[in-house]
């Protein structure tokens, strides 16, 4: 299995578009989401799901497994300027401006504390070795590992979003703590919920990440557990300096990652 993180601008066409079509097959097709383009981004492509979220700033967490098809993906955003939940679930958070960090000091550190994510999504193999039994906890809990890595090394300390009651559930089985920040609403025939979820030791520990796992980065970089041509010569990359120790130490991460071979929500 290997993860990657990678920033819009970082994305070839194809992996954009095959992000764009899994997330269709998810959300769309089996979901049964009645998505609405909005008129800050192009018209997607037949069979393709994205919005004006997606863009060269959005980070996105991919999975792959046998023959490199794509099986999961999450995305992330700063909880700052234009956000999901802030632009269209905010009715669903009593305090919108303290979950998001707004205000004090945390309108005017460098990095930012709050991220979004969104569009988590995983997905059982059709064929191939990653075929087999699993279990939908550890898909959650594989997935949502990768995200809070990539997140905490971001700078991350807490992740919001708007998901489905049912998942933020899985997710307290698997040991992770979600806050409901809000009331409920139905939404094509499934109840939802903006959630809250802190990237303390706890967390860390449920996922199996140490609790000194890479933190203090606002740089993200492309990686993957089998190859990581490109660190060099992206524009997001890390030359000669102190950050290249954050880098290791999350390239060592991801690969711990990968030792997972079965599991998908």
């Amino acid at each position: 299995m290997r993860v990657d993180v990678l920033r819009g601008v970082q994305l070839m066409p194809s992996v954009r578009g095959e992000i764009a079509r899994f997330r269709h097959r998810v959300f769309v097709q089996k979901l049964g989401w009645q998505v609405k383009t909005s008129p800050a981004c192009s018209e997607p492509c037949e069979g393709e799901e994205f919005d004006e979220y997606d863009h060269d700033e959005t980070v996105y967490v991919t999975l792959r497994g046998h023959d490199d098809v794509l099986i999961g993906c999450a995305r992330l955003l700063p909880a700052r300027g234009r956000y999901l939940l802030g632009d269209h679930f905010a009715h669903l958070v009593d305090d919108l401006r303290g979950e998001a960090g707004v205000g004090g000091e945390a309108s005017v550190t460098p990095v930012t504390r709050v991220w979004e994510l969104s569009r988590f999504a995983c997905e059982r193999p059709s064929c191939g070795a990653d075929g087999g039994a699993f279990n939908a906890a550890e898909g959650a809990r594989h997935l949502l590992r990768a995200a809070v890595l990539a997140a905490r090394a971001l700078g991350a300390e807490r992740l919001i979003g708007v998901t489905f009651v049912s998942l933020a559930r899985l997710f307290g089985r698997i040991g992770v703590s979600t806050r409901r920040l809000g009331v409920t609403d139905r939404i094509d025939g499934r109840w939802v919920a903006a959630y809250r979820i802190e990237i303390d030791g706890e967390s860390l520990t449920a996922l199996g990440l140490g609790a000194g796992a890479v933190r203090g980065c606002d740089e993200i970089w492309p990686m993957g557990a089998y190859s990581l041509a490109g660190v060099a010569r992206s524009p997001f990359g890390v030359g000669e300096n102190p950050k290249d120790r954050l880098r290791l130490a999350l390239r060592r991460e991801v690969r711990k990652v990968s030792s997972v071979t079965s599991g998908w929500l």
